[in-house]
């Protein structure tokens, strides 16, 4: 380790880590898999800080992620933050082992560092994304950019919905105008590639903007020359033009009439017909020779190219025949190519006609993605008519320019880093009397991003093109005698992993080797690494086969209908016996040397898999199954997590309350929690009958509880935003986070907090509605991408892509049996005349002709390439242990020859050691040795811990809350328990009638009967007619009783809310009736047991307490008067004032465990 490590600790720097952060000097440096490039960086940027005339502003740093800008900026922020207060000695310590002065001067300076940092524009140091850095220089200049006001980065939705949108509203166009032409095309089309792969291709032509736009674009006028010229064809070229490829001296007659001679000697089928079609073809003039064409290849030669000639044929005949059939080849390429031609014309004029829509709606809708960022950053220095004042200006800003993964750095990113340097190193810049450096760092090896556009060649054509600006403009100042400050380019390596021990490393050397360096792309060759020497260990685990009896596609499997995805039974056997080995290394111990030796945790463990294919998620399922802590896959789309589609369910059934599948999703989901059987149970019903006709009216206690739940959603979903209503569904009565998180794991988490972003979202830039917000949120999809380095305690399970820049002590190669043949290729595409890259839409295998096959075989070795680099990648995640394993099809019976099992197997010698989960397994290297303290765990020998570590602590004081007096205590009434199906009902009778007792007191006496029946009648339908009726006599009797006649009067209070502070505690309810006057206070509530007490000494304790802190609360309202507190039983009816002395002895206080902490025996 060197450099700035990660808690702000400066470690001395080694061999060439120290020359390349000479702040002096210029660097191109290759660094492979954990040799600590970062440290570099970070160390090369404090030594530029300790420069003296450098300023923070003065400094770029460019990185690939925005994790390695976070990781690079904290780790500098934290050294100089430290060295603001540390001990002088120490701060020399620090300095000298980044190879920086020591002097006074220099330390003072370094300890004004921070503050310096701080003060720079925008906060601190300027350590970004290229994407970043785009997007501020746009900011900087929006004008000169062309922007919009209120432009945004355009999300993964946006594109999504957005491209709908353009491809709908061209078809209209088309349909309305009368294009019958294009829509023809575009309908043969669909059916070739199918209506995904219409919208993908048009999407491809669409990022392919310069082919459309600019100096050299194609116009719709001349696709059809130039897609001739691009095949290789003539510009002005005809399919008139093939019968002359079979005239006298374009097709070799000679070598024909060679085979004439030969077949008309020859007795048999073959030759009499080869004999009978020759000579018409040859007295032919060139059009009739193209119409026998088919006749004389079919007479000369099988279906499969072999030649139709006697077993005795000579070598000159042979031969001839292999003429006359290279004559015929050049008229079937040139036949395939015009072929082409008929298809790529309409395909590229649809293709551009949507373009110039996509960049129309984009900019109509003031959206900008990245490659237009990057597109227009690198616009706005070289080829925009402000760039050369741009570039005036920012070079007054940026004298060090530091570049992280170069290697992973496309074409336009490079066109602004060239931008930003050449002042540099033309003599012409504004300060040519300051030292300017640039810094490069990348590892060709780790190359892997070519899917995105990125090209491993522009590492090596960018240095190549600084060492010769460096070198002209050095050569030119000393020509004219001038001093310069310009210096070599200095290319150095790193070589030594501080990361991954010797015997992981020695394995990714033997596979180097014998994959060869040429197929990782290495034209060089690959030096051997050096690593750590300690204990490492290397397993390979017996691939997993299908068994004799499972179908290819595990359909039939429970677990399959679980995932929804189409794994083999070897993928799932795979997942299985992955999440069978990690809990069993934590259950019994995987001892590493990591920290000074410790057992390995979850958080120690990362799992790799190719491509981003459903076994990762298959993985994570049986890891969280087996209770072992798992984070979710580092990228997954929106919509997929179950945790979103229980929710959206949630919400489809609120936006429509028929839809039965939505409303049955719901149902059994966490969100309610029903099982199957219970959605049998109670949502069986008549063909005809819609779920929710039939839940609402469902009299069983459970299903009509549940459709009280729906119907408060009902009632939410009619006036909240989707924001709101997924909050309230999330964190309000349903308590959904809770639920989905018990049931799915931590790792529901991120995918819900998205979707609560996307509905924030929907709502900042649509109308809010909850139908469209369900309509944007399945027009398209987003990507959801987490960050694995926040996953600790969790095995990690991602892509090799998502692996880059992390480690962990143990990885497991999950797929390493995956045949990379069968892997999906990237589109084609061919450079015009002018290098303009032209996209093509997929071809089959008998399309990829002429130029279009060279193009393909170029493509494919670098897809192999990347593939080994791939490999490299995965092997030098691992710090400690590195397992690999992998499932094969039903159809292999060993890995396919070119996959990294295949590979990697050979390196492993001997036979096999029998392993309890995988059957067999080979082993390279040595785990690392149990430690003491692992001993003493799994021998159960632990030393007593103090006895202040197992003394409970004493309970917290509650802080005073709000005490509800309907909640004071229990009631025990003098009714007996009720069955649990007529609780509900016992509830709802008491409910209307105090709504009967709230509001037929304001009524005329002689209307009461009548309104309250009404009201009966519209608020409990479902109500038998007697029971009602009950009900509205028992509220009569109550409002009829002369005693009670003041409690109802005019002057008297209904459903009154209460709040108050009595003895530490905030009382806090709604009491029914409350009677106040000059004299006293009287407070009343309603209770409507069927048998009621007959004194106040038989009211029940609960409600003694109830109905002593609503009197309590009163006297601190009403301090000057009297309070009284009765109980009003409405069967009787009854009126019972509770005693005084009863109410005081009963009054709210805090709890004795609530008064004060108990004495902490650790004090």
């Amino acid at each position: 380790m060197s450099g700035a490590g990660p808690t702000g600790k400066v470690y001395p720097l080694k061999d060439n880590q120290a020359r390349a952060v000479d702040p002096s000097q210029s660097v191109w440096l290759s660094a492979s898999a954990g040799t600590g490039k970062t440290q570099v960086l970070s160390a090369r940027v404090l030594r530029l800080l300790l420069r003296k005339g450098v300023d923070p502003s003065q400094i770029l740093c460019l990185t690939f992620t925005k994790a390695g800008a976070a990781e690079m900026a904290t780790r500098v922020n934290e050294v100089l933050a430290n060295w603001v207060r540390m001990p002088a000695d120490a701060l020399a310590a620090d300095m000298e082992a980044i190879g920086a002065p020591t002097d006074p001067d220099t330390r003072e300076l370094a300890r004004s560092l921070f503050a310096s940092v701080l003060d720079t524009p925008g906060g601190g140091l300027r350590i970004d994304t290229i994407h970043a850095f785009s997007q501020w220089l746009l900011a900087a200049f929006p004008d000169e950019a062309g922007l919009m006001p209120g432009s945004r980065a355009m999300e993964d939705r946006d594109r999504e919905v957005l491209s709908h949108q353009v491809l709908a509203d061209m078809l209209v166009d088309w349909e309305r105008t009368g294009e019958t032409d294009l829509l023809g095309h575009l309908g043969g089309m669909t059916l070739r590639m199918g209506p995904d792969g219409v919208r993908s291709w048009m999407m491809r032509c669409a990022d392919h903007r310069s082919a459309w736009e600019g100096k050299g674009a194609w116009q719709e006028s001349d696709i059809g020359s130039r897609t001739r010229v691009l095949l290789g064809l003539p510009s002005d070229a005809t399919r008139d033009g093939l019968s002359q490829l079979c005239s006298d001296d374009r097709f070799d007659v000679a070598a024909l009439r060679i085979c004439l001679a030969e077949y008309e000697g020859w007795n048999a089928k073959g030759g009499r017909e080869a004999a009978a079609v020759i000579p018409p073809f040859l007295s032919a003039d060139a059009e009739g020779r193209f119409a026998q064409l088919n006749t004389l290849e079919a007479a000369l030669f099988f279906k499969n190219g072999n030649p139709r000639l006697p077993k005795a044929a000579g070598d000159a005949v042979r031969d001839a025949s292999a003429r006359v059939q290279d004559s015929v080849n050049t008229i079937r390429q040139q036949q395939a190519l015009f072929d082409l031609v008929d298809l790529l014309v309409p395909a590229l004029t649809i293709g551009r006609r949507f373009a110039l829509r996509w960049e129309a709606a984009k900019a109509r809708e003031g959206l900008i993605d990245f490659d237009d960022q990057i597109r227009r950053a690198a616009d706005l220095l070289t080829n925009d008519a402000m760039s050369d004042w741009i570039r005036y200006k920012l070079d007054r800003r940026f004298d060090h320019i530091l570049i992280d993964e170069a290697q992973d750095t496309n074409e336009a990113q490079w066109s602004i880093i060239r931008a930003l340097t050449d002042d540099f190193f033309s003599g012409r810049g504004q300060r040519d009397d300051r030292l300017r450096t640039i810094f490069v760092v990348g590892d060709y090896k780790q190359a892997i991003f070519r899917f995105q556009g990125t090209s491993p060649e522009n590492f090596r054509i960018a240095r190549d093109y600084f060492a010769d600006a460096m070198a002209t403009a050095r050569s030119n100042a000393l020509a004219i005698g001038e001093r310069t400050s310009v210096g070599e380019l200095q290319d150095l390596g790193l070589g030594r992993s501080y990361r991954t021990s010797q015997p992981v490393l020695d394995i990714v050397d033997d596979a180097i080797a014998a994959i060869g360096p040429a197929e990782f792309g290495l034209a060089d060759g690959a030096g051997k690494h050096e690593g750590f020497d300690r204990p490492g260990l290397v397993r390979l685990w017996d691939p997993i086969g299908a068994a004799p009896e499972a179908d290819d596609i595990a359909s039939a499997s429970s677990d399959y209908e679980e995932t929804g995805d189409h794994l083999t039974q070897p993928e799932f056997e795979m997942a299985d016996r992955i999440a069978d080995q990690v809990r069993g290394w934590m259950r019994d111990g995987f001892p590493l040397m990591k920290d000074g030796g410790r057992r390995a945790g979850p958080g120690d463990v990362m799992v790799l898999v190719r491509k981003r294919r459903d076994l990762a998620g298959l993985i994570v399922a049986r890891l969280h199954a087996r209770n072992v802590p798992v984070a979710g896959v580092d990228r997954l789309r929106l919509g997929a997590p179950l945790a979103v589609k229980d929710l959206m369910a949630a919400l489809r059934f609120a936006a429509q309350p028929l839809d039965d599948l939505s409303l049955a999703n719901l149902l059994v989901g966490p969100l309610v929690g029903w099982t199957q059987e219970q959605l049998l149970q109670h949502g069986y019903r008549d063909p005809k009958t819609r779920l929710w006709d039939h839940l609402r009216k469902a009299e069983h206690p459970e299903a009509a509880a549940t459709a009280d739940r729906l119907r408060d959603l009902l009632r939410l979903a009619d006036i909240e935003s989707p924001q709101a209503l997924l909050h309230w569904l999330l964190v309000g009565p349903w308590q959904g986070k809770r639920k989905l998180m018990a049931r799915l794991g931590r790792e529901a988490a991120d995918p819900i907090d998205e979707l609560l972003n996307a509905a924030a979202s929907f709502a900042a830039a649509h109308v809010v509605s909850l139908q469209g917000f369900i309509r944007w949120f399945d027009a398209g999809d987003s990507e959801l991408k987490r960050e694995a380095e926040g996953a600790g305690g969790q095995v990690r399970v991602m892509t090799v892509h998502g692996s880059k820049g992390l480690q962990a002590p143990i990885v497991i190669l999950a797929d390493a049996t995956g045949n990379p043949d069968t892997s999906p290729t990237r589109g084609l595409a061919l450079p015009d005349m002018t290098g303009t890259a032209i996209p093509l839409p997929p071809l089959r295998s008998a399309e990829r002709v002429g130029p279009i096959a060279d193009a393909d075989e170029v493509q494919s070795r670098e897809e192999r390439e990347e593939h080994w680099r791939l490999l490299y990648v995965a092997m030098t995640r691992a710090e400690e242990a590195l397992f690999i394993g992998g499932a094969l099809t039903k159809r292999e019976q060993e890995p396919a020859p070119d996959s990294w099992y295949a590979q990697l197997a050979p390196l492993f010698e001997g036979d096999g050691q029998p392993d309890p989960i995988w059957g067999s397994s080979h082993t390279r290297g040595s785990q690392a040795p149990d430690q003491p303290a692992l001993a003493e765990i799994q021998s159960g020998t632990l030393p007593d811990l103090p006895t202040w570590a197992t003394t409970p602590i004493g309970p917290e004081p509650v802080p005073p809350r709000p005490l509800a007096p309907s909640s004071a205590g229990d009631e025990q009434g003098a009714d007996p328990p009720l069955p649990a199906d007529r609780a509900k009902d016992a509830a709802r009778r008491g409910i209307l009638l105090h709504g009967l007792l709230e509001r037929l007191p304001e009524v005329d006496a002689a209307q009461r009967r009548e309104l309250g029946a009404g009201w009966l009648a519209r608020q409990a339908a479902d109500v038998p007619e007697h029971e009602r009726d009950e009900m509205l006599a028992s509220a009569l009797g109550v409002l009829e009783t002369p005693s009670f006649a003041d409690l109802f009067a005019p002057g008297a209070l209904a459903e009154v809310p209460l709040a108050a502070t009595v003895n530490k505690v905030v009382v806090a309810g709604i009491a029914d009736r409350l009677l106040v006057t000059d004299k006293k206070v009287l407070v009343v509530d309603y209770k409507t047991a069927r048998r009621p007490p007959t004194s106040a000494e038989a009211i029940p304790a609960g409600i003694v307490r109830q109905m002593a802190a609503y009197a309590a609360a009163l006297q601190v309202i009403f301090p000057d008067r009297p309070v009284e507190a009765a109980v009003l039983y409405t069967q009787t009816p009854a009126l019972f004032v509770i005693p005084d002395a009863v109410l005081a002895e009963n009054g709210p206080r805090l709890q004795p465990e609530q008064e004060s902490f108990a004495a902490s025996p650790v004090e």
